[in-house]
C-alpha cells in the first residue's frame, strides 16, 4: 500500500531549532509511507512527481504557510488533471496562519502520530474541502499587497521572524502612524492599480491594502474575510482605501471578524480578478513575497480535501529519539525565500 507521503521543510522554525527533528519524523513514519526533506524547489517538484507515480494515499505537509503554498503548487503541477490525495496540515512553520484559520492546532509530532494511527487502523478521516486561490501560476490560501507586502518585507529583515516579532511590528507601526513616523509611511506605501472583479472595474485606483483569501484569518487573530461562507464557490477580496489612521481605527472590527465601514473599503466576492498597474506589483502568497510586472491575475483554484486533525491518537507515544548511527543533520537551503520572486 502506498501509504503517507510526508513533505518536511528543513528551514522551518522548529526544524532550524532542532535539525535532527526531521530524521525523527521520518523514523516515526517508518513503514507507513515515506518522508521527504525537500532542500530546494527542484527537490520538492521531484518528490511530488514521485508521490504521483506511487499514488500515495495521503499527503502530509510539515512546515508553515509558505511550505504549504509551495507544496500544493508542486503537487498540482505534478498531478495535472488527476485529483490530489487528501492533505494533512501538520504545522511546524514560522507562520501557521492557514492551519490556525482552518482549526488545525497542536504540535507536529502529535498531529503526525494521529495521522499514522488512523491510517494504519483504517479509521476514516474527518475531512472537509476548501478551494484554493490561483495567483499567477502559484496556488495558496491568502493573497496580499500594499501594507501586507510592506509589512512582510520589514518582518523578514530582522532575520529571525516569529509571532512575537510580528506583534511588535504591528505595535510599532500603529504608534508610528499616530505621529506620522517613517515606519508608518514605509508600511503604508500606497498601491496604484486598476482592479477588475469578474469583469467589473472598481471605481478606485489608489489603495493602502488589497487582500484576498479563501480562509477567514490573515494572521495574529485578525479575521477580515468574514463573508467567505456566503458563497463557497467564490473568494473574498478587499480593497482598503482609507488612510493609515483610518485603517488603524478599523483594527478592532477586523480582529472581531466584523465588516469595515463602507467608506473605507471595497468588499467583493469574486471568481476572477485582474490587477493592472504602471508600476511593479509586489504581493504575497501565504507569506512568500513576489513581484509581478504590471499585470496579475487571480482566480478560484481547484478544491483540496483537507484532513481535520486534533493531535489526539490512540496509544500515543513520544516522538522517538535519533535512530542509532544516524549522522548529525546539516543546515539546508530554504525552499522559499524572504526575497521577492519576480514574475514576468
Amino acid at each position: 500500500m502506498p501509504g503517507i507521503g510526508l513533505i518536511t521543510n528543513p528551514r522551518s522554525r522548529v526544524n532550524r531549532r532542532d535539525p535532527s527533528r526531521i530524521r525523527r519524523l521520518g523514523y516515526l513514519i517508518g513503514a507507513h509511507g515515506q518522508a521527504q526533506a525537500t532542500r530546494s524547489l527542484d527537490d520538492l517538484h521531484r518528490a511530488c512527481e514521485d508521490f504521483h507515480k506511487e499514488r500515495i494515499d495521503v499527503l502530509g505537509i510539515s512546515g508553515g504557510d509558505g511550505t504549504m503554498h509551495h507544496t500544493l503548487t508542486a503537487m498540482i503541477r505534478a498531478y495535472g488533471d488527476d485529483p490530489l490525495p487528501p492533505v494533512a496540515i501538520l504545522r511546524g512553520g514560522t507562520m501557521n496562519t492557514v492551519a490556525t484559520s482552518l482549526g488545525i492546532r497542536g504540535e507536529t509530532p502529535r498531529l503526525l502520530f494521529e495521522l499514522i494511527d488512523k491510517h494504519s487502523r483504517g479509521v476514516p478521516f474527518d475531512t472537509f474541502t476548501r478551494r484554493l486561490l490561483r495567483i499567477g501560476d502559484a496556488f495558496g490560501f491568502i493573497f496580499g499587497n500594499g501594507l501586507i507586502y510592506n509589512f512582510l518585507e520589514a518582518y523578514y529583515e530582522g532575520g529571525n521572524p516569529s509571532p512575537a516579532v510580528a506583534a511588535r511590528l504591528v505595535a510599532a507601526g500603529s504608534a508610528s502612524a499616530l505621529v506620522g513616523g517613517a515606519l508608518a509611511r514605509r508600511l503604508y506605501r500606497r498601491v496604484q492599480a486598476q482592479v477588475t472583479v469578474d469583469g467589473e472595474p472598481w471605481a478606485r485606483h489608489d489603495f493602502g491594502v488589497i487582500a484576498a483569501a479563501v480562509v477567514e484569518q490573515i494572521g495574529l487573530g485578525f479575521k477580515p474575510f468574514y463573508r467567505l461562507h456566503d458563497r463557497p464557490d467564490h473568494f473574498q477580496i478587499l480593497g482598503i482605501h482609507t488612510d493609515v489612521v483610518g485603517f488603524i481605527s478599523e483594527l478592532p472590527r477586523i480582529f472581531a471578524g466584523q465588516p469595515m465601514r463602507r467608506d473605507k473599503v471595497i468588499d467583493s466576492l469574486a471568481q476572477h480578478v485582474v490587477m493592472e498597474s504602471d508600476e511593479e506589483i509586489g504581493y504575497t502568497v501565504d507569506g512568500d513575497t513576489y513581484v509581478a510586472k504590471g499585470r496579475l491575475e487571480m482566480r478560484l483554484g481547484p478544491p483540496v480535501t483537507l484532513i481535520r486533525l486534533s493531535g489526539d491518537a490512540r496509544g500515543e507515544a513520544p516522538i522517538p529519539t535519533d535512530p542509532p548511527g544516524d549522522p548529525p543533520s546539516s543546515p539546508a537551503p530554504e525552499i522559499g525565500s524572504a526575497s521577492p520572486t519576480v514574475i514576468s
